[in-house]
């Protein structure tokens, strides 16, 4: 996928995670787990899962864009733990003003359960997207 998110962000590659569709109204990203994304308890990590809501925010709000957005705020639920392989995040766009957008992110596992969930804020700035 020709996504910024998708070529610059290292975290994604280090994580195993694939940005299968993101327009800016939309995208939904898919991660496994792995042994390098288990917390002690040999469930996902919640680190894992707010860095996957975090990319599905991002790969959305930077989908087709000249300049950047970057995040405000986030706010996450945690309300299952993460068990089947792999979880998928999708963000939906809730507002989109001149500055400001919000994305809806929702986690669920391989069985469909809702892992969690996230609100998302982000700033269009004037900084160009690398190439």
């Amino acid at each position: 996928m020709n996504n910024y998110v998708a070529k610059h962000d290292k975290l994604v590659r280090h994580l195993g995670m694939t940005i299968e569709e993101a327009t800016r109204e939309y995208a939904r990203v898919s991660m496994p787990i792995t042994e390098n994304n288990k917390n002690g308890m040999g469930l996902a990590h919640g680190g894992a899962i707010f860095a996957l809501a975090d990319v599905a925010f991002g790969a959305a709000a930077n989908a087709g864009q000249v300049n950047g957005v970057v995040s405000l705020n986030s706010t996450i639920e945690f309300l299952r733990p993460g068990l089947a392989s792999p979880l998928k995040a999708e963000a939906h766009l809730v507002r989109k003003g001149a500055h400001i957008q919000s994305y809806s992110v929702e986690v669920r596992d391989a069985d469909g359960q809702l892992i969690a969930r996230c609100m998302a804020t982000g700033f269009q700035t004037d900084v160009p997207l690398p190439a």
